[in-house]
């Protein structure tokens, strides 16, 4: 069970980093429509909601490490992380995604859901209340 769990937290993590690639790759057309959405945003909310983005990233990326090794305060971070990415998602308004985009994205989405069973309702909640 443990290594499946730590094999879901490197999925995980694998899909971060094809997100953030695929943001350095993105075609000419969809980064198009994106900025035309973002015009009505002034400089300052995008300016503060990436800075926002990159804060939460770091401290996902930071949580996934404390989750593979079985630390306390995994549990909790991660839940309310997943809880401030789903707010900001609704918050950052439309974006429009490449096919593969959309579908890394709803990997990652659905890795989170699993790794939130298995942190609530598998003997792997065991595991944190042992390790400190």
């Amino acid at each position: 069970m443990k290594k499946i769990f730590r094999k879901l937290i490197l999925i995980e993590l694998a899909l971060i980093v094809l997100m953030l690639i695929s943001i350095f790759i993105e075609s000419e057309e969809i980064a198009y429509m994106n900025e035309q959405l973002s015009s009505g945003f002034s400089d300052v909310y995008i300016l503060i909601g990436g800075i926002f983005a990159v804060i939460v990233l770091l401290m996902y990326l930071v949580n996934l490490f404390l989750l593979y090794k079985f630390k306390n305060i995994g549990k909790p971070m991660y839940l309310v992380l997943l809880l401030v990415m789903a707010l900001g998602s609704l918050l950052g308004g439309p974006i429009v995604y490449e096919p593969s985009d959309f579908l890394i994205d709803g990997l990652g989405w659905a890795m989170s859901g699993a790794i939130l069973v298995f942190l609530y309702f598998t003997p792997i909640k065991k595991e944190f209340e042992r390790r400190n």
